[in-house]
């Protein structure tokens, strides 16, 4: 009786553990104010690496993605609310590139205490048409703070190198076409 306790509070643990990032600061991020530069693990495939404009050898910084507007999002493949989400932000993508948006709007995920293996398998499960990359050391956290998964962060590209948060937000993603439109209209992409 003994060992179903603590098989069931054990398994409560893994399933709510992946939604905390980190502990501190309740969410770093402010909306108007900048998304800090990070390298991450860059895609291996070279169309994605293309898609983000990486040049050869180069690590991937969100800041330094060729596009007017990028949304990330930090899923952990394990949480359940992501695994929700993935078919409406693969509809988000997929709104980018019927209006005509896929050169001034990319999208990229990162993978929150996951590995390049859950990553992969995560992507191909859900079909995500966008890169996801793996951040097993939970780097996201030291920029984000207390974020609960998933997280949205949707940044504009300011000239001269600059950018400017305009959406932070755990949770469900809205509506993907007035959520598209609103951030568009935000950073003057028509």
């Amino acid at each position: 009786m003994l060992y179903k306790v603590l098989a069931a509070v054990l398994f409560g643990l893994i399933l709510t553990a992946p939604l905390a990032l980190a502990a501190g600061d309740q969410g770093k991020l402010k909306v108007g104010g900048p998304f800090p530069s990070a390298a991450f693990q860059a895609p291996e495939d070279p169309n994605q690496r293309a898609y983000l404009g990486l040049k050869p050898g180069e690590g991937l910084d969100p800041t330094k993605v060729d596009a007017r507007l990028v949304i990330v999002e930090v899923l952990n493949i394990y949480c359940p609310h992501c695994q929700r989400q993935a078919p409406k932000v693969n509809t988000l993508y997929d709104l980018i590139q019927q209006n005509g948006w896929g050169d001034q709007v990319k999208m990229m995920g990162i993978g929150a205490s996951n590995t390049g293996e859950e990553v992969a398998g995560y992507v191909r499960h859900y079909q995500v048409p966008f890169p996801v990359v793996p951040d097993y050391k939970v780097k996201c956290a030291e920029l984000l703070g207390t974020v609960y998964t998933p997280y949205f962060v949707v940044f504009e590209r300011l000239p001269g190198g600059a950018n400017r948060v305009l959406y932070a937000a755990s949770g469900e993603l809205p509506p993907a076409k007035k959520f598209l439109e609103d951030m568009a209209s935000q950073a003057g992409i028509k």
